[in-house]
């Protein structure tokens, strides 16, 4: 048993993780009420209601730290706040039990988190080794279109257009997609990959579908999903600055039908593949952009955002105790 500042820190992080948990379950709620709405708002407020669904358990436990930590530290006594009497009515935070119900949420926290940490390093290293192995082998060559625009060159048939790298992202186009686009298809191919560049897309793809992946497997690939689809709707949107929505969409299906043969499992993570990911939503984007985009999901949404911190942190309370009736504190 240990009592006093570590006893709190580690009572503490038992709350996180209730907190973590809540999260999860409150953002699967919010989702049904708001990912179906996301292509009503701009593609900024797509961005923030995204990244914020996707780290919500991580802001919400550190909010339910934040808050239960006065109380934690006597505080409440000495300010005279009254309302933590009555919402956050914690016996004992002083006092940790390494037999009680608190040890066991950290210990089985830990192990999740390691086992998380360890699938998911493995599986990108796994994926990175092999993306590496394939552009060592191919020996791409530096060329430009005719816009001036630069990309790599691989001498591969399967035709190909991506972009990839964490701190130098780079775009690479295959010879078997190159003789059989025209001249201006290649510079909208190129133009798009260069909007992944400018936009981090790879590195930020990675940090998004980690986050992601402590969410259940339907929720996750929703999230994963909605966000490459955003991703290469807003690579589109920066090309319509110099062509024709036309002729990205024209573009863009070309590109599909060539590769049709291609394998559906790439790894969306780390690669942003032109043409290959959600082709038929891009084009109806395209062809159908929205004019005057509806605040009702961005204000929805803000409001559940808002909401989420106190929900969690009376809920967290209320399991506490009602754990506490099974188990020793």
């Amino acid at each position: 048993m240990l009592v006093g500042d570590m006893a709190i820190v580690l009572n503490l992080l038992s709350v996180s993780v209730l907190a973590f948990v809540i999260g999860i379950a409150t953002v699967a709620v919010v989702s049904r009420f708001v990912l179906f709405r996301l292509e009503q708002v701009s593609f900024n407020s797509q961005k923030f209601i995204l990244w914020s669904l996707v780290s919500a358990p991580w802001w919400i436990a550190f909010s339910c730290i934040s808050y239960f930590m006065p109380y934690s530290l006597g505080f409440d006594k000495v300010f005279n706040i009254s309302w933590f009497e009555d919402f956050a009515h914690w016996h004992h935070i002083d006092i940790f039990s390494f037999s009680s119900w608190h040890a066991l949420t950290l210990l089985l926290a830990l192990i999740y988190l390691a086992w998380r940490v360890t699938k998911t390093t493995f599986a990108r290293t796994k994926q990175s080794i092999a993306l590496s192995s394939l552009l060592s082998f191919t020996d791409a060559q530096d060329a430009r279109t005719t816009n001036g625009n630069q990309y790599l060159l691989m001498p591969v048939k399967v035709p190909v257009a991506f972009t990839t790298g964490f701190i130098s992202p780079k775009i690479y186009v295959s010879t078997g997609l190159q003789t059989q686009v025209s001249d201006e298809q290649l510079n909208i191919i190129v133009n798009h990959e260069l909007a992944h560049v400018t936009a981090r897309d790879p590195l930020f793809k990675v940090l998004f579908t980690a986050l992601a992946s402590f969410y259940p497997s339907r929720i996750k690939q929703t999230l994963i999903e909605q966000y490459v689809l955003m991703t290469e709707k807003m690579a589109d949107n920066e090309v319509t600055k110099e062509y024709d929505h036309l002729d990205i969409a024209q573009t863009l299906i070309d590109v599909a039908r060539l590769q049709k043969a291609l394998p559906t499992d790439c790894d969306q993570a780390s690669v942003s593949y032109f043409g290959h990911d959600y082709t038929s939503l891009r084009v109806e984007g395209l062809l159908n952009p929205i004019n005057k985009p509806s605040l009702t999901t961005f204000i929805i949404t803000l409001a559940l955002l808002a909401t989420m911190p106190v929900l969690a942190a009376s809920t967290v309370d209320s399991f506490h105790h009602f754990i506490e009736t099974f188990f020793i504190h």
